[in-house]
């Protein structure tokens, strides 16, 4: 996929997790579609394509979150990149797998955030993060199919061309 129009849906999902997600909130945790499409994205696209996204996500992600600029750019590279390591060993059109994947890479998020900081003296609610693992999986099973039809639909683009 071309790195512009990746860009565009990143920002688009950005603006939405800002504007409208913070409204579906249930007990006060509500998932991020950009972090969950970067996710999708790297379980079907491999691992070159991961640090990328991981990267603008993180990048994009860390523009709203004061606390510690860098830090979602760090950690969502390279939860991307285990995403894409998991990716390379499963059958990417079945949802089960990366459903799972997202609750538990989303936990290992939560996990390294409040390790970085409890380390600067600062805490965070782990039981929304649990939430909000929760809540994304169900944003996976629901979007899964689409970023699986963008990139079928890139592959095939590419699979014709003659040499």
């Amino acid at each position: 996929m071309k790195k512009w129009v990746l860009i565009l849906i990143s920002l688009v999902l950005l603006i939405l997790d800002n504007s409208l997600i913070p409204f579906l909130a249930i007990k006060g945790a509500y998932p991020s579609l950009l972090f969950v499409f970067a996710i999708a994205y790297s379980i079907i696209n491999g691992r070159s394509e991961a640090v990328v996204i991981g990267v603008i996500s993180g990048l994009m992600q860390d523009i709203f979150f004061y606390n510690g600029f860098g830090i979602n750019a760090l950690i969502n590279m390279l939860i991307c990149l285990i995403a894409a390591i998991i990716g390379e060993n499963i059958y990417r059109e079945k949802k089960l797998i990366p459903v799972i994947s997202v609750i538990l890479l989303y936990l290992l998020k939560i996990l390294a955030v409040f390790t970085i900081f409890k380390l600067m003296g600062r805490s965070i609610n782990i039981q929304v993060g649990m939430f909000t693992a929760l809540y994304s999986s169900v944003v996976m099973f629901l979007g899964y199919d689409f970023v699986l039809r963008i990139y079928n639909i890139e592959y095939k683009k590419r699979s014709w061309r003659f040499k």
